[in-house]
């Protein structure tokens, strides 16, 4: 019989049926890592393990940051017309900021990601309080446009009204 292992070992077992006897090998791959290469790669992997995490919270702060500037700028750009000059240069200062930080991040591999995140979350809550008053004025003035003379359910009464007589 033969077995393949999760390993990759082959173990091969035969029986004579004529005498009843058994053997049995197994077959493993010679060029594979040894045992003390094993730990010490393991050994390493713990090592780094926390240097890794830092860069990947870098990383993920870099993509973060870069997302946020790049709506908040489509977006600005979008509802320029529902924002006030003032709140639109305070967006852009923050924009600039955050720019200006991905930046130095990308050129220096020590930055604390954090300082980053805290920039990105400021830019990130300033433009969605710009943006809510934005949609409200929109909101308000589609209301507006739809029923000019005030009150849209009296105009519809009225409207019944006449037909009906």
């Amino acid at each position: 019989t033969f077995d393949i292992d999760a390993n990759g070992i082959v173990h091969v077992s035969a029986r004579d049926k004529g005498t009843g006897r058994e053997q049995q090998i197994s077959i493993q791959s010679s060029g594979g890592l040894s045992k003390d290469e094993i730990e010490n790669m393991v050994k390493n992997a713990e090592q780094y393990a926390q240097q890794d995490q830092i860069k990947k919270d870098r990383v993920e702060a870099l993509n973060q940051a870069d997302s946020i500037v790049n709506d908040t700028e489509s977006k600005l750009t979008e509802y320029q017309v529902h924002i006030p000059e003032e709140d639109a240069t305070n967006i852009r200062e923050l924009i600039k900021e955050v720019r200006e930080k991905i930046t130095q991040a990308q050129a220096d591999n020590d930055l604390d990601p954090e300082n980053l995140k805290a920039s990105t979350q400021k830019l990130q809550q300033a433009s969605l309080k710009m943006f809510e008053v934005a949609y409200k004025k929109m909101a308000a003035k589609r209301e507006e446009n739809q029923n000019p003379s005030g009150d849209g359910q009296a105009t519809e009464q009225e409207s019944k009204k006449e037909h009906s007589m």
